[in-house]
């Protein structure tokens, strides 16, 4: 699959510690190789969602939109868990799921 990053996403993981910093980047790896969505691990799509979905990292969620046409994931976010469902990530994932339909 294809990989873009959003400015938060990229932000968000420079500031994590040692032990997320190895599982974000073996969760990107796994995401880069898969050749579809049900290859993913800890990967959920989102309820009310075309085309969101998160995936699980210890104690932190990366929030991504699949794009089919050309295999493309893009990461929105990565938030601590118990911010994870905050109205402002779900109304501005939504806005941009609903541009991807």
């Amino acid at each position: 699959m294809n990989l873009l990053y959003s400015k938060s996403f990229i932000k968000a993981a420079l500031k994590l510690s040692g032990k997320y910093k190895n599982t974000l980047q073996e969760k990107i790896k796994e995401v880069k190789v898969a050749e579809s969505i049900e290859e993913l691990t800890d990967c959920k799509k989102l309820t009310n969602f075309s085309n969101a979905y998160r995936i699980r990292i210890g104690d932190y969620r990366a929030f991504f939109i699949l794009t089919v046409v050309n295999n493309t994931v893009n990461f929105e976010y990565l938030v601590n868990r118990g911010d994870a469902y905050n109205k402002e990530y779900i109304k501005n994932l939504r806005r941009k799921d609903k541009g991807k339909e």
